[in-house]
C-alpha cells in the first residue's frame, strides 16, 4: 500500500525476514517445545546442522542466542549446549518475580487507560486461539500463545524500565510454562485462566485485575513446584535440606497477603485444609 503524506510519497515499510541465525534458533526452540528433546538432553551442533541444513557455525550462534534469552537452552563451557533442566529453586524465583512485575504492569496500564478497543480485541482473538489449541492438544503452540498473551497485556504499561525487566523475565517464563505442560501440573485449563484475566481487564477495576493476574501466576507456579517435587521424590532424588526448604519467602506487594497464603498452601499441599481451631 502507498501512503500519501502532504506532497511526500511514502511506501509501506517492508517486513524483513529473520536472519538465518534467528530462524535456526526458532526452529530449535520449536523442536524443544514439541518434545523432540527432553530437559537435560544435549543439543549437538553436528546433528542439528545436518537436520536443519545449515552450517555448524549458524547452529552455534543460534544456540548462543537462545542461551542469552534464557529460552530453553543452556550452554556449559567445554561441554556444549543442553535443553534447560528447570530446578525447583529457579521455578520459584521465576513465578514469584512474575507475580510481582506483571500484575503491576497491567495495573499501571489500566490506571492510565492505555488499553484500546483494538487491544482488547487482539486479546480476545488470542484467548480464542488458546481455546482452540487446548482442544487440539497442541502443547508447543499453546506455550507460545500463552507467553504471547502475557506480553500483550503488559506492553501498554508505558513504563520502559518495567517492560525491559518483564520482557527478559518472560523469556525465562517460557521455560516455566513449558514445564507446566511437561509435568501436567495445570490445575485450571489455560483457556479459563486467560479468559478470567481478559474479563478482569474489561471490567475496568485495576486492583481487581491485578489480583486476578497475580493469582493465576501464583497458582500455576506453585502447582508446578509441588508437582516437580513429587516427581523428583518418586524418582529417588534427595529431599531438600532444611535450609533449602526454608528459603526466604518472596516479599509480596500490599494487598497480596491472601495470595501469599494461597501460594504457600498449594506448595505445601495443604490447600483446602482448615487451620481453624474453633
Amino acid at each position: 500500500m502507498i501512503i500519501l503524506l502532504g506532497e511526500r510519497r511514502l511506501l509501506q515499510r517492508v517486513n524483513r525476514p529473520p536472519t538465518l541465525t534467528a530462524a535456526t534458533a526458532q526452529n530449535i526452540q520449536e523442536a524443544i517445545l514439541r518434545g523432540d528433546f527432553a530437559p537435560g538432553d544435549p543439543l549437538r551442533e553436528a546433528e542439528l546442522s545436518e537436520s536443519l541444513e545449515v552450517s555448524r557455525g549458524t547452529v552455534r550462534e543460534a544456540l548462543r542466542l537462545l542461551h542469552q534469552e534464557g529460552a530453553l537452552v543452556e550452554v556449559i563451557s567445554h561441554r556444549g549446549a543442553f535443553v534447560i533442566k528447570l530446578s525447583l529453586e529457579r521455578a520459584r524465583e521465576i513465578y514469584t518475580l512474575r507475580a510481582l512485575l506483571e500484575p503491576y504492569a497491567i495495573r499501571t496500564a489500566m490506571e492510565n487507560r492505555a488499553y484500546s478497543n483494538a487491544d482488547l480485541g487482539e486479546m480476545e482473538e488470542l484467548v480464542g486461539r488458546i481455546e482452540r489449541l487446548e482442544k487440539e492438544g497442541n502443547d508447543s503452540a499453546l506455550v507460545k500463545a500463552d507467553i504471547e498473551f502475557h506480553r500483550l497485556i503488559t506492553r501498554r504499561s508505558n513504563h520502559q524500565l518495567l517492560l525491559d525487566m518483564v520482557n527478559k523475565l518472560q523469556s525465562q517464563a517460557l521455560v516455566l510454562i513449558f514445564n507446566t505442560k511437561l509435568y501436567r501440573s495445570d490445575r485450571v485449563p489455560d483457556s479459563l485462566a486467560h479468559r478470567a484475566i481478559l474479563e478482569g481487564l474489561r471490567a475496568g477495576d485495576p486492583a481487581a485485575a491485578e489480583e486476578i493476574l497475580r493469582k493465576h501466576i501464583i497458582d500455576a507456579g506453585s502447582s508446578l513446584v509441588k508437582r516437580m517435587d513429587e516427581v523428583q521424590r518418586a524418582e529417588g532424588a534427595p529431599a531438600p535440606q532444611p535450609e533449602q526448604a526454608l528459603s526466604p519467602a518472596p516479599v509480596w506487594p500490599v494487598g497480596a497477603a491472601g495470595t501469599q497464603a494461597h501460594a504457600e498452601s498449594v506448595a505445601l499441599g495443604t490447600e483446602g485444609i482448615s487451620t481453624s481451631t474453633g
